[in-house]
């Protein structure tokens, strides 16, 4: 009987701890859906908006090699290189390479601590799509200066 019941606790006390943590649990890299939250990543989603660097524009189904900017922020504390961008849309969007493409960016610069920096994708939208707000993902790769290695992250975002 008393066997039972420490094999009954001692089950109770472990089971917790075995499936805790043994399902997925996305996080976003750096990456917040709050200006505020502070991830110590070094890189942070702040917008992003069909046009380019300088100007927004709007867009109608149909368009093709459309710009896309997403603009980021280097809150790290060292300098980064080796940007690179990589846009995930639903289907209706299409990399401006044709249909299949990866939908892909590089900023060709460096982007010193605590600066903004762009990235650019161009996009075809399908001539059937509805005007709605659609999600997204962007893949940011970089490597900071003086440290080997690339090191990667993730933002959601909408299409708007």
């Amino acid at each position: 009987m008393n066997s039972k019941i420490i094999l009954l606790l001692f089950t109770i006390g472990l089971v917790p701890i075995i499936f805790d943590n043994s399902y997925a649990q996305i996080t976003s890299g750096g990456f917040g859906q709050s200006p505020f939250e502070r991830d110590f990543g070094d890189v942070k989603f702040l917008d992003a908006y069909f046009g380019t660097i300088n100007e927004k524009i709007e867009v109608e189904a149909g368009d093709g090699n459309v710009p896309f900017t997403v603009v980021l922020a280097n809150v790290g504390t060292q300098d980064i290189t080796g940007i690179r961008g990589q846009l995930s849309l639903p289907l209706g969007f299409s990399a401006s390479d044709g249909p299949g493409s990866i939908i892909h960016a590089d900023s060709d610069s460096n982007s010193l601590a605590g600066e903004h920096f762009y990235l650019t994708f161009f996009v075809n939208i399908d001539k059937n799509i509805q005007i709605q707000q659609y999600p997204g993902t962007v893949k940011v790769d970089y490597s900071r200066l003086r440290e080997s290695g690339v090191r990667t992250a993730f933002a959601d975002l909408i299409l708007r």
